[in-house]
């Protein structure tokens, strides 16, 4: 069956009735003007919604930001002021310093534009003693008097009767803070309204009064907690971050209109609201000191009259369901917005987003809690509306206009109604196809524009929206284009220089102009700790590294002393010796400062080892020389000595004088015979050995001479498997040792030795009860000729070290004075080293 058109039926009927195909024709087109009305109305509304909320959301995020940063500053104060000398005009001008822009109302309905003043950020700055009392104390521009300072260790005397700031600051470490949640005197209902019928116009009104508290530990030089200092953030610079919000003016005010729902409030991590137009809905506390109860579905009658009825967002579900999950969201870290009616009975959304902080009492969720902002939902849809009014006065108009043209073309021939019925039915079918089109996304779509008419007007005016709609398309991508382009080309030129600093064996760490760190690599972490971050002070960097941030401090004081120099720390083996650098980042620093460091203790330690054997190596030779020349007459005068002993006359004198001769040649005899096994040792002969009966067989050889000292020499055999050494080095390395404790006891003691196997070693315990080591002679005991005893050569120690090397051990002594000395002889249970020509052969069974 042909479709009958519109156009057909409107030729049909014009020929046979003229005006029942105009009435046709302006009924459809009617009909079709007003689907296209609806859903342009629809888009709109849809399209303010998104915008609006959008907007909220950033406006709350932006809030959030400030928030953080501003209680950041705060940290940064306090931190300031406990490293810096608390005297009295110090803490003045530190209180005087640290104002802030408040913009008030004033006194009366008079002063309704309020005032701005810049006021100082904390209400009160005290300095407290290590018992809880006050020291000195800065209220309200002035010091307290001495005789109105209180100990605040007890919580009954604090500023609102129940604080307990003194004793969580008491228990934290060196370099933490404590951050309170908001307390203060509770303000009722018609303590702010003060007989006005509503917040906006209370302006006589009692204001609320709290504080935040800041404190952190003070330690003396022994690192006992030795008081503590303690800023109180003024309440009032919290209610600057939401009191002048109106999102539904999008302009600041004076104070926002409670009744409209377009206000802007905070509520910290535990649901508490601490910033709102009705300061009956803030925390607070009573005149006792206690915590005044959320209001509830449970509240009192007489609790929600007088307004005694803090608001906390867990406890408000009854009021809508959506409080309670803005209070979770926030504390998942997370944003968004819900629908809201308030207590006042507004239809609202309401944006929310967190405020990230885990200082102090906030570090249990990360978050100080969070910001909302609230606008009516009917102020979203009053673009559309406007929109919708104007194109049902379009619609109207057009009424009129085809009333006009069905009577006029009533008298027309059927060739009016043909041109009639083209000229409607063609432009209407275009325009609704295209709307179509354009509502599902095809911004190319035009509408040809044949007449001036109403229809030629909305065709023009749907052509002039769709050209502006394909305009801002355009600019959008190719901005997002443009973004894209240029994130990549930062993050290739970062991720370029941030591999080039990693792959540094240096640590290199930047700091700006005022001392913070703003970089580290990889390197630098390593030997500063995993626990540094940047934004902390060089200061709080390099608190180990002696003399580094007063080095620091030269450089950033007076722009010069850049350069490299070698620092000496003790940050245990490995890593005593470091070049550090200093370079300017701009001129004179005036982008900050980069530090290197570079470790060169591996070369300092190789550099004096290579000294140590030089010195070593000059000894052995010069002992050597000496030893074979003084040998020789030594030997003479020996043998003359002995003939004329033999020889003497009876006088008993000349044989003493003669035998005290010989005994001081033979002490002499010694001597050389020690300096030649020194300097020429004989080569190690490494065989398959039983450690613990060598030990054994050497104590049997030295317990007679400690029992007459009355010296107890006991052994205490370990697991020990046989292993490749030489057994009689190892033997004369355990007698110098033992020898050397039992001269240490004159007056009898104790020497215990002990065999054990330690990680792949075989190790000999050998200690004593004596009198110890002194601490300035432990550096030299190995040293050749060192010693405290009048007799000795001093080269014992030096061989055994040198035999214990030989053999690829080790040998440590720990001792002090008055607490005996212990040595540690560790061997390797492995092969015996390569320079070794072991003989294949076992111990003998005397061993």
């Amino acid at each position: 069956m042909p479709r009958f058109t519109i156009f057909k039926k409107i030729l049909v009927i014009t020929l046979l009735l003229s005006l029942l195909p105009l009435l046709v024709s302006s009924a459809i087109l009617l009909a079709n003007l007003q689907s296209t009305s609806a859903r342009l109305s629809a888009e709109i509304s849809e399209s303010d919604d998104r915008q609006a909320v959008e907007s909220l959301q950033m406006k709350a995020r932006d809030l959030a930001e400030n928030i953080k940063d501003f209680l950041h500053q705060c940290e940064c104060d306090l931190l300031f002021l406990s490293r810096s000398p608390l005297s009295r005009p110090a803490l003045l001008d530190f209180y005087q310093t640290r104002l802030s822009e408040v913009w008030q109302r004033g006194g009366s309905s008079t002063a309704s534009q309020g005032t701005h003043e810049f006021l100082p950020i904390y209400r009160s700055i005290a300095l407290i003693d290590r018992n809880g009392k006050e020291q000195m104390v800065i209220r309200n521009g002035r010091f307290v008097p001495e005789g109105e300072l209180t100990d605040v260790s007890v919580p009954a005397n604090t500023e609102f009767k129940g604080e307990t700031y003194f004793q969580k600051v008491r228990a934290l470490k060196p370099g933490d803070i404590y951050v309170s949640h908001l307390t203060g005197f509770h303000v009722g209902k018609q303590e702010q309204l003060a007989g006005a019928p509503d917040p906006e116009s209370a302006y006589d009104g009692k204001m609320y009064q709290g504080v935040v508290r800041f404190g952190a530990p003070l330690f003396d030089k022994k690192g006992r907690f030795n008081g503590m200092v303690l800023l109180s953030l003024d309440h009032r610079h919290l209610m600057e971050f939401t009191q002048h919000i109106d999102p539904g003016k999008n302009a600041s005010t004076l104070f926002p209109s409670y009744q409209s729902g377009n206000y802007a409030f905070l509520f910290d991590d535990e649901g508490w609201i601490i910033t709102h137009p009705k300061f009956w809905d803030i925390r607070g506390v009573d005149p006792a000191g206690n915590l005044v109860p959320p209001y509830t579905a449970r509240s009192t009658k007489a609790d929600i009259e007088s307004g005694r009825i803090p608001f906390n967002l867990d406890h408000a579900g009854f009021v809508h369901p959506g409080y309670p999950k803005v209070s979770a969201a926030v504390r998942a870290k997370q944003e968004g917005y819900v629908d809201i009616t308030n207590v006042g009975g507004a239809k609202k959304i309401m944006a929310f987003a967190p405020i990230f902080y885990d200082t102090g009492d906030y570090a249990k969720h990360g978050v100080f809690g969070g910001v909302t902002i609230g606008f009516q939902v009917d102020r979203f849809h009053e673009a559309s509306r406007k929109g919708g009014r104007l194109i049902d006065k379009q619609l109207g108009e057009h009424r009129r206009t085809s009333a006009i043209i069905i009577f006029l073309t009533a008298l027309v021939s059927a060739l009016s109604a043909w041109l009639l019925s083209r000229g409607i039915s063609v432009p209407l079918r275009q325009l609704t196809e295209n709307a179509g089109k354009l509502a599902a996304g095809d911004s190319a779509v035009r509408v040809a524009v044949n007449s001036a008419d109403e229809i030629g007007v909305l065709a023009q005016t749907f052509n002039n929206m769709a050209d502006e709609l394909d305009r801002r398309k355009v600019s959008l991508l190719s901005t997002l284009e443009e973004l894209k382009k240029s994130r990549l080309e930062i993050m290739d030129e970062r991720n370029f220089k941030a591999s080039v600093l990693e792959s540094i064996s240096s640590g290199i760490v930047t700091f700006s102009p005022e001392g913070f760190l703003t970089s580290i690599n990889r390197t630098g972490r390593l030997f500063l700790g995993e626990e540094v971050t940047e934004g902390m002070h060089y200061r709080e960097v390099f608190r180990e590294w002696y003399g580094l941030c007063e080095r620091i401090a030269a450089v950033f004081a007076s722009n010069s002393g850049y350069g490299r120099e070698t620092f000496r720390f003790d940050h245990g083996p490995g890593k005593t010796h470091f070049d550090v650098g200093f370079f300017p980042i701009g001129h004179d620093s005036e982008h900050g400062l980069t530090v290197t460091l570079r470790n060169e203790t591996e070369r300092e330690n190789l550099h004096e080892e290579m000294m140590r054997l030089d010195r070593l190596a000059s000894l052995g030779k010069l002992s050597a020389g000496i030893a074979h020349e003084v040998r020789n007459p030594l030997t003479g005068i020996s043998l003359l000595l002995d003939d004329l002993h033999d020889q003497a006359t009876s006088n008993s004198a000349d044989k003493e004088l003669i035998k005290k001769a010989l005994a001081e040649i033979e002490r002499v005899e010694k001597l050389v015979n020690a300096l030649l096994n020194y300097s020429s040792p004989v080569r190690a002969e490494f065989r398959e050995c039983d450690l613990n009966r060598l030990v054994n067989d050497t104590v049997l050889l030295l317990r007679r001479p400690c029992e007459k000292q009355q010296v107890q020499l006991t052994v205490e055999e370990g697991a020990v498997p046989p292993f490749r050494f030489d057994p009689e080095k190892i033997k004369q390395a355990v007698l110098n040792i033992i020898k050397n404790a039992q001269q240490a006891l004159p007056d009898g003691g104790r020497i215990r030795v002990a065999t054990s196997v330690q990680d792949g070693y075989a190790v000999i315990d050998i200690s004593d009860d004596g009198p110890g080591i002194a601490g300035d002679d432990l550096p030299l005991i190995f040293e050749p000729f060192f010693t405290r005893k009048g007799a000795g050569t001093g080269l014992g120690l030096s061989i055994t070290q040198r035999i214990i090397e030989e053999h690829q051990g080790r040998v440590r002594v720990e001792s002090a004075p008055g607490n005996g000395t212990r040595f540690t002889v560790e061997l390797p249970l492995g092969q015996c080293p390569a320079s070794s020509s072991p003989s294949g052969k076992e111990c003998p069974q005397g061993m």
